[in-house]
């Protein structure tokens, strides 16, 4: 009966579909079934088990693998490895072989061709990354048509009032300007214009009273209007790609001193963006018409910014701020038509 059940198993393993291999405690060979022979081809009378892969070498992996097994440190590890003379592909599982008492004597290995079910994956990773893909796509072009309708937008605001009338566009392209100059990434750059472009969009919630107002605000007034950077970045923020737009939105009109809003925040904590914005956006009211106070010519604002380096602005952008403006690199047309006159 004994001998029936050796030949039975004896049987079943050739028969079986996967490769199995089983060897000593000093990595002989002492059973190799039909499957692993037709996978290790010529090797299979080999009289060593190891490297039992048929890719014929051991890597570090495997020697690695091999040893936790045979300290116990591992039950089991296992490989993938591709046959470049047939194309397939097998995932090798190694688990140790213990007597009773626990002592390591041997290891075996199935071998399991997984050429298709590569193959599936592969197909399957390729669906989602097309999907993904396509989802990207959408984003950007919701992102840019939300980002169209803002501008439109803060161009609406501004143009309700003459006094501020193209204010934005004017302070992007300074803000833009000096941000290539100081930045290295001009991908960074690309945010601060935007944020530029679009920093007073939190206005949209200020009442037109205020904005339209030919006189001075009120300490009450000017509390509500100081909200609008929150606002602003409240209604970029839940857009993901708007995040860092958002943030600059927040900070420009912090204080290189601390003395800003609405986080107090100062020096080098103040977003770079928000540094630049700052100046930008200050250069321009400054030098723009108002119903309650008159325009300050370029060299006017000039000397007024450069007072107050160092506290309300960052001493180094703001030089380099300054240094643009003498060179009129970053003056719009009426601009430096207003410095020649």
């Amino acid at each position: 009966m004994a001998q029936d059940d050796g030949e039975l198993i004896r049987l079943a393993l050739e028969q079986l579909p996967d490769g199995v291999v089983v060897a000593d405690a000093h990595d002989r060979v002492v059973a190799l079934n039909a499957q692993a022979r037709l996978i290790r081809g010529a090797r299979s009378d080999a009289s060593v088990a190891f490297p039992l892969l048929f890719a014929g070498s051991v890597t570090e992996d495997v020697e690695e693998g091999l040893g936790a097994l045979r300290t116990g440190t591992a039950t089991e590890f296992s490989v993938v490895e591709g046959d470049p003379s047939t194309g397939r592909v097998y995932e090798h599982r190694c688990v140790p072989v213990r007597t009773q008492s626990g002592t390591y004597a041997g290891t075996a290995v199935t071998s399991h061709d997984v050429t298709d079910r590569q193959l599936q994956d592969a197909r399957h990773e390729a669906r989602v990354s097309g999907l993904q893909q396509q989802v990207v796509a959408l984003q950007d072009a919701l992102q840019e048509r939300f980002v169209d309708g803002m501008i439109m937008l803060v161009d609406a605001l501004e143009a309700r009032d003459r006094y501020t009338c193209g204010h934005s566009s004017r302070v992007a392209f300074m803000a833009g300007k000096v941000a290539r100059k100081v930045l290295s990434h001009a991908a960074d750059a690309v945010e601060i214009q935007l944020a530029a472009r679009l920093h007073d969009i939190g206005k949209v919630a200020v009442p037109d009273r205020l904005l339209d107002k030919p006189s001075s605000l009120t300490p009450e007034e000017v509390m509500l209007m100081d909200t609008h950077p929150l606002v602003g970045e409240s209604i970029l923020r839940p857009i993901v790609q708007l995040r860092n737009v958002a943030i600059i939105i927040r900070n420009h009109h912090e204080r290189w001193d601390g003395a800003g809003y609405p986080d107090g925040l100062s020096g080098e904590h103040i977003p770079i963006g928000s540094r630049i914005l700052a100046l930008a956006d200050t250069f321009d009211a400054m030098t723009s018409q108002r119903p309650y106070r008159n325009s300050l010519s370029v060299a006017e604002a000039r000397d007024e910014i450069a007072g107050h380096l160092g506290t309300q602005f960052d001493p180094a952008i703001g030089q380099t701020f300054l240094d643009m403006i003498g060179a009129g690199e970053i003056l719009s047309e009426d601009q430096l038509r207003g410095e020649a006159g």
